[in-house]
């Protein structure tokens, strides 16, 4: 019983998840593919078959750990808020494939982009499925990947503690992809003062990370916007 814990406890926290995850988002990707049963369908003579053109080299690119109807919603919500004033920022960068995508439609906007680059802090019971290390990338490559948009900025740490070169700042978009608890609560402590109203925030794991949920909910709670349940695993709010 004991050996069955321990397996189970390393099955639970371990970076490996992040391969089967991948594959798995994949399988359920072609699976609804074959049954014309995409979210966001494409039709003729769109240009959303020019989006998912798009997603689908990003994802091929990057190994980007989104759903293509995910990867559509960032690509969707930062063009429509092309017309709140504000620039836009994304807090978990991974392997810059979201980001990648943000810059087809930032506009005059800036992206500013922060992550680790060294995976996922240290985690506590409430974030448990994940593992610290989880999602490591290369800073390196992610500015090489992102290198031809000179509207990209890029910084490697903990946020909020690399968050003084956009402290005055507004912003039009936020993308969280932080899996955690804390850093969820911390990056919607920092962005939502700056936030323009109608500027929106698009939260990713919020249907299946319990932390990021809890943080999600525990912060609106008091406050006036409502939390969207989104396709996928994402959460929208919308500043009032």
């Amino acid at each position: 019983m004991a050996n069955n814990t321990s397996f189970s406890q390393w099955l639970s926290t371990s970076p490996v998840l992040s391969v089967p995850r991948r594959t798995t988002w994949r399988v359920i990707n072609w699976l609804l593919a074959q049954r014309n049963m995409m979210a966001v369908p494409i039709t003729d003579n769109t240009y959303r078959a020019t989006d998912y053109s798009l997603i689908r080299n990003v994802i091929s690119e990057t190994d980007m750990l989104l759903l293509k109807d995910e990867a559509y919603q960032v690509l969707s919500c930062a063009r429509a808020t092309a017309k709140i004033q504000g620039e836009i920022a994304e807090v978990g960068v991974y392997r810059g494939g979201s980001a990648r995508l943000m810059c087809e439609v930032c506009g005059n906007r800036s992206l500013y982009l922060f992550d680790t680059f060294e995976g996922l802090p240290s985690t506590d019971q409430l974030d448990s499925r994940f593992g610290a290390g989880q999602y490591a990338a290369s800073f390196e490559k992610v500015q090489a990947y992102l290198a031809k948009f000179p509207s990209v900025h890029i910084y490697k740490g903990l946020f909020p503690a690399t968050s003084d070169p956009i402290a005055d700042k507004r912003f039009s978009f936020v993308h969280l992809d932080v899996d955690l608890y804390q850093p969820t609560r911390d990056s919607l402590e920092f962005f939502y003062p700056r936030v323009n109203p109608g500027g929106m925030f698009l939260i990713h794991d919020y249907l299946w990370a319990e932390g990021v949920r809890k943080a999600v909910q525990g912060f609106f709670a008091s406050r006036p916007e409502p939390v969207l349940e989104l396709a996928g695993a994402y959460c929208g709010i919308i500043k009032v």
